[in-house]
């Protein structure tokens, strides 16, 4: 069986908790003068217990739905005689609808046991397929009753942790935002009491207001051609496709602030700290949960089955790595205008030497049209054509990440 058939396998919720709550105080303890100061306590603690909270699975088992089930060949081994033989069963496919934090399915709470549901989470909906014989309807009832008291049973195992998250949140934040308030407090009036007049480095950061609900994400849809019956293609709008870079690239203050947090993680657990904070601020149409994973390492958002971003994340081993992860990544996409990401994580100590590699890597792909101006120091940004289609033009940006790395 594939580890990916399987639920609440990916990582550890009390472990993912630990790291959201060093991410909280690092974003805190980062808020300038000009950001806190002028703003409400309450309001920036609605703001950040609000982008923090987590809200548990719960499963809507009165809409459960089976799909249309269909023959397929499957080999089997004879008890008897040995050798394999090929015989036709029924595919059942069941779509159970939830509510809640998505991204939650793929976290193992503190007890559990070593036989997890199997399932795949598709939106709103976890699915569970299975094969049985057509006349076999005992067998079906059976197997889709057990596998929905384990969701059941994992579920509930949760429950405590994010109960206790969620009480303690509030606190927390106050606690965090109170400090950082007195700390600015006190630095200003130190400057007060020095008595020396005071030059500005430069402007002063921008006051910030602080949002308290999430921004949805709807995919973009131009309008129909006169007599054209063709569906509309979605496509990702190019404001939200900053946000959401902007939201990735702040993470890299997060790592220099909580190395600790960061520098044994590997790919995939590095990706479940980017989810965090983007389904914090982004949500989706049908559900809670617009970034979602596929695969090992892609952070994606799709509308109606298509992809309208991807991001790819990868170690740095060199420029050869990075032209087969930009091949990966056309493997993606299909639709045009559609934009993506590659998160580049650096654990080299020369986090300079790699930069200054990856324009001439893009460059030199097969499918570049040209690079775009991107106004930041360690991020590029591209257009490249798709490898079937060369009028598809795709938007696709790097994001460098110097990641901690252990000293063991």
């Amino acid at each position: 069986m594939n580890r990916n058939d399987y639920l609440f396998l990916e990582g550890d919720l009390s472990a993912t908790l630990d790291n959201v709550q060093k991410k909280i105080i690092a974003n805190i303890n980062n808020l300038s003068p000009s950001q806190l100061l002028p703003a409400d306590d309450a309001t920036v603690c609605e703001h950040f217990v609000k982008d923090n909270t987590i809200e548990a699975l719960e499963l809507h088992e009165e809409k459960l739905e089976l799909i249309e089930p269909h023959e397929v060949e499957v080999q089997e081994t004879s008890r008897h005689f040995g050798g394999t033989y090929t015989r036709k069963k029924l595919e059942f496919r069941f779509e159970l609808p939830f509510s809640g934090d998505a991204i939650l399915f793929k976290l193992k709470p503190s007890t559990f046991d070593f036989n997890p549901p199997q399932g795949k989470v598709t939106g709103n909906r976890v699915v569970f397929t299975m094969l049985a014989s057509g006349n076999d309807s005992a067998q079906v009832k059976q197997e889709l009753e057990a596998w929905q008291r384990s969701l059941k049973q994992y579920i509930a195992r949760q429950q405590p942790e994010i109960n206790g998250w969620n009480d303690g949140l509030p606190g927390l934040v106050q606690q965090c935002v109170v400090a950082r308030r007195q700390k600015l407090v006190a630095d200003k009036q130190l400057v007060l009491d020095i008595g020396v007049p005071v030059r500005r480095r430069g402007d002063p950061s921008p006051a910030y207001t602080f949002p308290v609900t999430r921004k949805s994400v709807a995919p973009a849809l131009p309008a129909a051609k006169a007599g054209s019956l063709a569906k509309p293609e979605p496509s990702l709008d190019a404001a939200v496709y900053e946000e959401i870079l902007d939201t990735l690239a702040s993470m890299s203050v997060t790592m220099e602030r909580c190395p600790s947090a960061f520098e044994n993680l590997d790919e995939e657990s590095i990706r479940m700290q980017f989810l965090i904070p983007l389904n914090s601020k982004f949500q989706g149409q049908t559900s809670g949960e617009t970034f979602n994973a596929a695969g090992k390492t892609d952070i994606l958002i799709k509308h109606e089955d298509r992809i309208l971003f991807v991001a790819e994340c990868k170690f740095w081993k060199g420029p050869k790595s990075l032209t087969e992860t930009i091949d990966q990544l056309l493997g993606y996409m299909t639709w045009r205008e559609t934009k993506a990401a590659i998160l580049l994580f650096n654990r080299n100590r020369d986090f300079s030497a790699v930069l200054a590699q990856i324009p001439d890597v893009v460059k030199t792909h097969p499918q570049f049209v040209r690079s775009e101006k991107y106004d930041r120091s360690t991020a590029v940004r591209f257009i490249v054509k798709h490898p079937n289609d060369a009028a598809r033009h795709l938007t696709v940006t790097v994001l460098a990440f110097d990641v901690p790395h252990s000293a063991s």
